[in-house]
């Protein structure tokens, strides 16, 4: 069975996950001085999406083919392109059985991925396979950096408000991914390291993210914006949605506006 398709987000991926303007451009320069990529690697990205990671990559010319179940994802990014010649070939697959031949890349990139998979040990090898010798996974994942004036940020005070609601209503695990494993879960590394990786942990970069309110973040979950909310019952998501919305009127300040610390971390795994 395939991943999940983000088809239904398309119109509002960009706006709920996209990255505050030049960070985008600082993860391709990270990832290039930490890897030591010359002009002509070649890059895979398994989950392209409309290509938060992708573009700055293809825009400095970089050979770059991006996998993703979703044709409208893709869509969004071609559209970015306009019609510009770039060394980019965007496939519609699944990330678990990539459709290209083995040994043809330096590098696969996953960004928020694994947690989506059935099988992410398949996904893991399906990457290794398509390596050339010498050839790197890099796994990268946002993270918050601390808190701001001692309060959890307000995605995490929705998330943990929301988490509360769901086992008010008995929600079982199957329609929660509750189970899902963590974007750099430490499974993760020790199967990279079982198959012969020295695997690398570290910080790409640091940066603030873009202002959010409690309020805003609630909304996304009650318009059923994040992936985790979909597997939901329709009965079960309009109920947990009403209930939220009662927390978020007794929250003390719903709108007071944070732009919490955040970094981008990586698992960077190397062969050979």
């Amino acid at each position: 069975m395939p991943g999940i398709s983000f088809d239904r987000a398309v119109d509002y991926y960009d706006a709920t996950r996209g990255y505050p303007p030049g960070i985008a451009e600082r993860l391709r320069d990270a990832m290039v001085a930490t890897l030591q990529l010359s002009q002509n690697a070649r890059l895979l990205e398994a989950g392209v999406g409309t290509g938060r990671v992708a573009l700055p990559f293809i825009e400095a010319g970089y050979f770059y083919v991006g996998i993703d179940l979703s044709r409208r994802m893709m869509g969004r990014l071609r559209q970015k392109l306009n019609g510009r010649t770039h060394q980019a070939h965007l496939v519609c697959g699944d990330v678990m059985r990539l459709p290209v031949s083995d040994a043809a890349f330096d590098v696969v990139i996953m960004v928020h991925v694994l947690h989506l998979v059935e099988d992410w040990r398949q996904a893991l090898d399906e990457a290794q396979r398509v390596l050339r010798p010498g050839g790197a996974i890099v796994l990268a994942s946002d993270e918050r950096d601390g808190q701001d004036d001692d309060l959890p940020t307000p995605r995490a005070q929705v998330q943990s408000a929301w988490s509360a609601i769901l086992d008010e209503l008995n929600v079982p695990p199957e329609q929660r991914r509750d189970g899902a494993p963590h974007t750099l879960d430490e499974r993760f590394q020790k199967h990279l390291e079982t198959s012969g990786a020295n695997v690398q942990r570290l910080t790409l970069l640091t940066y603030r993210q873009s202002p959010q309110t409690v309020r805003a973040v609630a909304q996304r979950y009650q318009e059923r914006m994040y992936s985790s909310c979909w597997i939901l019952p329709d009965e079960t998501h309009a109920e947990a949605a009403r209930r939220l919305q009662r927390w978020v009127e007794s929250h003390p300040d719903p709108d007071a506006v944070h732009e919490p610390p955040a970094r981008i971390d990586a698992i960077i795994a190397r062969w050979g």
